[in-house]
């Protein structure tokens, strides 16, 4: 915090020497406040921060703001280049008559600030997609770079608190981005803010969800999966090295650029809080099925949680596709929480090695210092072993009940991959597979495109996972009827 200054000088951070050295450092006049003179001081930029002192004793940092709530804009009069910044109600302007460095600071400040030109900056394009809080659009800016645009409404409430915690949260969102620099995490380019929105323009990523009517169709390779796995333990490992946690890893967070399941990449930071911080904003988060039990039963315990909430929700994200249903999802939220919070869930019959299901064990036990951290599972054994089973991603997820109901027949399965009606989109259809996902070999009846039945899809919207989960309501009778006539034909 800044207590109502425009600099903190107090609590000024510290970086070590690589990152100093990364740095950028660069002399500006600004106007005194006492005498109304120009004077010349130093400014170093590192990460997120800016710090100034005095010209000659860069050692002796006077003072330090960090630049994610801090708006910027950028002016040239009169052959002199201009930057202002404003925090916290205060404003400084800094000068200098050199155009190269003010173009290097104005790229440098522009990643790192608020800016307030986005409708002079991006021309938005097609809607991308929906979200509880938020939209997103497909974006250029004047040299054309694609990119993808969130746009999040600025709550108004009558309560001030409501209010205040809605905005810590959205600047939490920005820092978290702002702070991780990772090949699987979204990249956060520019930040802008307006009257009525503030936009996060991040990198377009040309893909698919993880679970997704694309990815579906696709056989993956065993080291594809190996490949995936690895990749996002990086991810969250890199985001527990900077005390960030992201509290919603779930297969709708995750997108696959290209199609590839070796290319995934983590999204959608809007829960993400630094794990330092005490009094978080809205500590009970996620998605029924996915949250780690602290998180749940925090109303309840009031214990301060850690990242290790991220491993639990990636160990349930690796269940449900390599399984095609959630553990813990009944067609009830308040029994889907309550097995969540309970963390008990068996392995259905599978090829798997039973080292990946260690690795999954590991990953979900109940309580967070009895959980394998994201360097730790890097080096499980699993890693290393040669995988030759081929995955199939799903494209819906079943409940634990609707898997139940299939899971007795020995040689038949429900796949949780269902395939959608080719000419309206609106009916899904289920094909005989085999026990396993990982099986290639295929039941079928009279002829490999013939479908057992059709059923219509209901969307849910569910208190906290909204407009993501598509849920599919099977009558248990008419369903038995169905497997009994199944069977008689086998």
């Amino acid at each position: 915090m800044n207590n109502g200054k425009f600099w903190n000088n107090q609590n000024i951070p510290q970086f070590d020497h690589n990152e100093t050295q990364k740095g950028l450092m660069s002399n500006f006049y600004k106007f005194g406040k006492r005498l109304g003179q120009k004077c010349l001081r130093q400014y170093i930029l590192i990460r997120q921060y800016l710090l100034y002192t005095d010209i000659g004793n860069s050692q002796h940092i006077k003072g330090s703001v960090r630049l994610d709530g801090v708006y910027a804009s950028f002016q040239i009069s009169n052959s002199e280049f201009q930057i202002y910044l404003k925090n916290n109600g205060f404003q400084i302007v800094l000068y200098t008559d050199d155009l190269n460095q003010y173009e290097i600071w104005t790229k440098f400040l522009s990643n790192c600030c608020i800016l307030t030109t986005f409708n002079e900056d991006i021309i938005i394009g097609n809607l991308i997609g929906n979200g509880s809080f938020s939209t997103v659009y497909e974006g250029r800016n004047k040299e054309g770079d694609v990119f993808a645009i969130k746009a999040i409404p600025k709550k108004k409430s009558k309560s001030l608190s409501i209010n205040n915690q809605y905005e810590e949260q959205l600047l939490s969102e920005i820092q978290s981005l702002r702070e991780l620099d990772h090949i699987n995490i979204l990249k956060l380019n520019r930040v802008y803010e307006t009257s009525e929105k503030l936009y996060l323009v991040t990198e377009f990523i040309h893909g698919y969800e993880l679970i997704s009517k694309a990815t579906s169709k696709v056989v993956f390779q065993g080291y594809e999966l190996l490949s995936f796995i690895h990749q996002m333990l990086l991810a969250i490992k890199e985001m527990h090295e900077h005390n960030i946690m992201h509290r919603d890893i779930k297969p709708q967070n995750i997108l696959l650029k290209n199609g590839q399941l070796s290319q995934p990449r983590l999204i959608d930071f809007g829960l993400a809080v630094s794990t330092k911080r005490k009094g978080m904003p809205f500590p009970s988060c996620g998605s029924p099925g996915y949250s780690a039990p602290e998180i749940i039963r925090y109303d309840e315990t009031k214990k301060q949680y850690s990242g290790q909430c991220d491993i639990f929700s990636f160990g349930i994200t690796l269940f449900v596709i390599l399984y095609g249903y959630n553990p813990f999802k009944t067609q009830d939220q308040k029994s889907t929480i309550k097995r969540n919070a309970n963390a008990y869930f068996e392995f259905p019959n599978s090829l798997y090695p039973q080292e990946l299901e260690h690795l999954i064990l590991q990953m979900t036990k109940k309580y967070p210092k009895d959980r394998i951290t994201a360097a730790q599972a890097l080096t499980h054994p699993f890693l290393e072993t040669k995988l030759y089973q081929t995955i199939q991603l799903p494209k819906a997820i079943l409940s634990k009940q609707q898997y139940e109901m299939s899971k007795n027949y020995n040689n038949i399965n429900v796949h949780a991959s269902l395939e959608m009606d080719r000419d309206f989109g609106l009916n899904y259809v289920i094909k005989l597979c085999s026990s396993s996902p990982q099986n290639n070999k295929n039941l079928t009846l009279s002829n490999q495109n013939k479908y057992l039945d059709e059923f219509q899809l209901d969307y849910i919207e569910a208190s906290v996972d909204i407009n993501h989960i598509e849920k599919l309501k099977m009558g248990q009778r008419y369903f038995s009827k169905q497997k009994s006539q199944i069977n008689i034909q086998l």
